[in-house]
């Protein structure tokens, strides 16, 4: 009996695994689609007892949305959905007010797509500040 048990948790274990990983899988690929067009801003939102979610948002160069899709369910089949609501919009000016009547999950994963984002073009201007400085200094005056 006890060997029924194992093999059935076993047998459920590498079953939840595999479709994690073609969950993975379809995402990334869904992820590069969308990079085709333009950038892309993902934001996510878990949810413990409620179904979690994730936005992508592919963007232009001035951060004005192109084509927005939420993922949200409670299983590995769930699938992407179009979320045109904010399409033509600038997801840096995205605020919570935008997001009223939304459903509490993807309010979170917008807002979280447009923080990340934030985020994201600072550790670039960073980044870029840090190159410049580093380029424009000659050895002299970098040693002593």
């Amino acid at each position: 009996m006890v060997g029924w048990l194992v093999l059935v948790a076993v047998v459920m274990w590498v079953l939840q695994t595999a479709l994690g990983l073609w969950q993975f899988q379809r995402f990334n690929r869904h992820v590069k689609e969308l990079r085709s067009i333009g950038k892309v801003a993902i934001g996510k939102a878990r949810g413990r007892f409620r179904a979690g979610a994730i936005v992508l948002f592919c963007i232009d160069e001035d951060c004005n949305i192109l084509q927005g899709e939420i993922l949200q369910g409670r299983t590995v089949f769930a699938g992407f959905r179009r979320l045109d609501r904010w399409n033509g919009r600038n997801l840096l000016e995205l605020s919570e007010k935008d997001c009223e009547g939304v459903d509490p999950q993807a309010k979170a994963a917008v807002l979280a797509a447009r923080r990340d984002y934030e985020d994201y073009r600072k550790l670039q201007a960073e980044r870029a500040a840090d190159q410049e400085a580093a380029s424009g200094a000659s050895p002299m005056s970098a040693g002593g």
